[in-house]
């Protein structure tokens, strides 16, 4: 077992030099070093813009298996039992792998990493491709043609922000949840990539709507809570795959506003 210099963590590595630091007493991510165009290494995640929510408050998880690639942990609690498998590949992709049964219904959240690709600073001209047609307005289902949450094409988060209605009175961000095409399939759901930097997340997920929030200095992709039925297993795998790409590979029409910079 690898034990970062975080007391209490688990280090997760490959064979790229990625190393991802995980909680196992909440199961969240702490760290996550990957490197950028010309391989200079950075811790690309902030603290979690979205907190646990499996089990009651305060649950602790333990962990049943761990080695340099890989992490089990597991949550037994009122009913309800969850089991989590990480595993770090050579690609870059973290899986993640969540199993659950309970006695009675049950929801579960997990805390959702929140990412800065250039490893500090804004993230106004991280870049952001979402395969969502439809967005969640005040709770109705509504299509993303013509507004600023159409990120079916490749659009910088900082001039979407400019756009009438794209912010939460208050915010200066995103806080809205996406309908994801798809048909309960792992498959790639968004994908964002830092010009500076060059690194690329890529995110896929088998559920149906994931949710984006975002502030000046970082972005998050959440997967939605995860509703247990009584009696059933309910199943649900996710996966966050850093890299590196060549930006020009993007059909980016629109520029970061400068205001959003200041």
């Amino acid at each position: 077992m690898t034990m970062s210099a975080a007391a209490g963590s688990h280090t997760l590595c490959n064979s790229r030099g990625m190393r991802v630091q995980v909680n196992p007493h909440d199961a969240s991510l702490q760290a996550w070093w990957a490197p950028d165009r010309y391989g200079r290494m950075a811790d690309v995640l902030e603290h979690a813009m979205a907190a646990p929510a499996a089990g009651t408050p305060g649950a602790r998880w333990h962990c049943d298996a761990a080695s340099d690639a890989g992490l089990e942990l597991r949550l037994a609690q009122d009913g309800l039992c969850v089991r989590l498998r990480y595993r770090l590949e050579d690609n870059g992709g973290l899986h993640i792998d969540c199993e659950a049964v309970a006695i009675a219904p049950a929801r579960i959240g997990l805390a959702a990493p929140a990412f800065n690709l250039h490893g500090g600073g804004m993230v106004f001209d991280h870049v952001l491709r979402l395969a969502a047609d439809h967005y969640l307005r005040a709770a109705a289902v509504t299509e993303v043609a013509g507004s600023a949450f159409d990120f079916r094409q490749p659009a910088p988060l900082g001039a979407r922000l400019a756009w009438p209605g794209a912010q939460p009175a208050g915010t200066m961000g995103f806080d809205h949840g996406f309908c994801l095409a798809g048909d309960g399939l792992l498959r790639e759901a968004a994908r964002v990539a830092d010009p500076a930097s060059g690194r690329e997340l890529r995110f896929f997920t088998t559920q149906p709507r994931l949710h984006l929030q975002s502030d000046q200095h970082r972005f998050c992709l959440a997967t939605e809570i995860l509703d247990v039925p009584c009696g059933a297993a309910a199943r649900h795998t996710f996966v966050y795959r850093l890299g590196v790409q060549d930006i020009d590979a993007f059909d980016i029409s629109e520029s970061v506003s400068l205001s959003l910079n200041k």
